[in-house]
């Protein structure tokens, strides 16, 4: 329905991968006496935060304690982003992986909704990783993603720091209860979309002709003709040429000249 073959570049995928990838190396310390005596690294996976706290819940009732602090993120929403907006005609001319060259489309922009929960039964450890994230989103953080826009494209991602929200709960009787620190950051990610890159419809060659014409309709020897190259040139050719004088012949549109 689309007139499109099949595609598939793997943004979304992507995206999440990056967002996991900054807060894969976050690290607690144990501290005695003002010294710390060793660094711990705090877990990190991809999974809703309900599915945690069910767990979390389920080990309080076995008396199997999940190993806390951790972390966990996910993908929540999907909106387009209107204020990054360009002309959807916009084209650029690019190369693949085959040295091919394509033409990719104007991308389509969109925000991509995250959230990253920090899970701990102690306010220190929870402040200790919450301290190591904020510092970096001012209110961005900005990325270079390859590829987004195309094989040959560099593309700058800010992902920004929407909002942080804690609580602090216990689950249990009040003799047995255990407490849980939950604090809760979202994010929003600038990303792009596009479709596949196209071999079809590139301008290979530009011949311009400015004559002047005689009385009787004929070409006169007072002519300029401009042309991008010729037949023999490589796709990192830049050749242009410019001839005066001689009437072009307008069959002709590649030749071995210059």
């Amino acid at each position: 329905m689309l007139g499109h073959s099949y595609f598939y570049n793997g943004t979304i995928k992507k995206m999440v991968s990056i967002f996991g990838q900054m807060f894969n190396d976050i690290e607690i310390a144990n501290v005695s006496g003002g010294k710390t005596i060793g660094l711990k690294r705090v877990p990190l996976a991809y999974a809703p935060r309900a599915k945690y706290l069910a767990r979390l819940k389920a080990n309080t009732e076995r008396d199997v304690a999940l190993k806390l602090p951790r972390m966990s993120f996910e993908m929540t929403d999907f909106s387009y982003d209107a204020s990054t907006k360009l002309n959807r005609m916009n084209r650029s001319i690019q190369t693949d992986a085959e040295g091919n060259r394509v033409k990719v489309l104007q991308a389509s922009p969109y925000l991509i909704g995250f959230s990253l929960n920090i899970m701990s039964r102690g306010q220190d450890e929870a402040l200790q990783i919450l301290e190591q994230i904020l510092p970096h989103f001012n209110p961005n953080y900005t990325l270079s993603v390859k590829d987004l826009e195309g094989p040959e494209s560099v593309t700058d991602v800010p992902i920004q720091l929407t909002g942080v929200s804690s609580e602090d709960s216990y689950e249990g009787d009040f003799e047995s209860s255990r407490r849980l620190i939950v604090y809760t950051l979202t994010f929003s990610a600038r990303t792009k979309f596009t479709s596949n890159p196209r071999t079809t419809g590139l301008i290979k060659s530009v011949d311009t002709f400015f004559n002047d014409f005689d009385t009787s309709g004929q070409y006169t020897d007072a002519g300029v003709r401009v042309r991008t190259g010729s037949q023999s040139d490589t796709k990192d050719s830049h050749t242009v040429v410019i001839e005066i004088g001689a009437p072009p012949n307008p069959n002709v549109i590649w030749d071995n000249s210059p």
